[in-house]
């Protein structure tokens, strides 16, 4: 199943779909494996909990609309574009090591459109 992931001004900015995360161009964007989220290269970029998606730093970066992980706060959200036709699956990467999780923090200064830019 595939459902949009909200940013902190709760717009509809990343496809969730399940192992993977999408762009709005339906182009795969990251990887989730055992609660950790990596890069299309294999690089941890932060950790996706209970539908929240967290940096690098432990900081709310985006959530789904029935997530119960902990947010800092919970945006009123905007309208849902239509899904988009879906590119093709790359290969898995192997994935880097998993750094030690800080403790929570707000909201990210990263953009969740840009975040997963190589």
């Amino acid at each position: 199943m595939i459902e949009w992931m909200f940013g902190r001004n709760g717009q509809a900015t990343i496809l969730f779909e399940g192992k993977r995360l999408r762009n709005r161009r339906g182009q795969v964007c990251a990887w989730i494996h055992d609660g950790s989220v990596y890069s299309l290269h294999g690089r941890h970029m932060g950790w996706f909990e209970k539908g929240v998606l967290y940096d690098s730093g432990n900081h709310a970066l985006g959530f789904l609309v029935n997530a119960t992980g902990y947010l800092p706060s919970r945006p009123g959200l905007g309208g849902l574009p239509g899904i988009p036709g879906l590119a093709g699956i790359p290969g898995t990467p192997g994935f880097s090591g998993v750094p030690g999780r800080p403790g929570f923090g707000g909201w990210s200064d990263e953009d969740l459109s840009t975040y997963f830019e190589e």
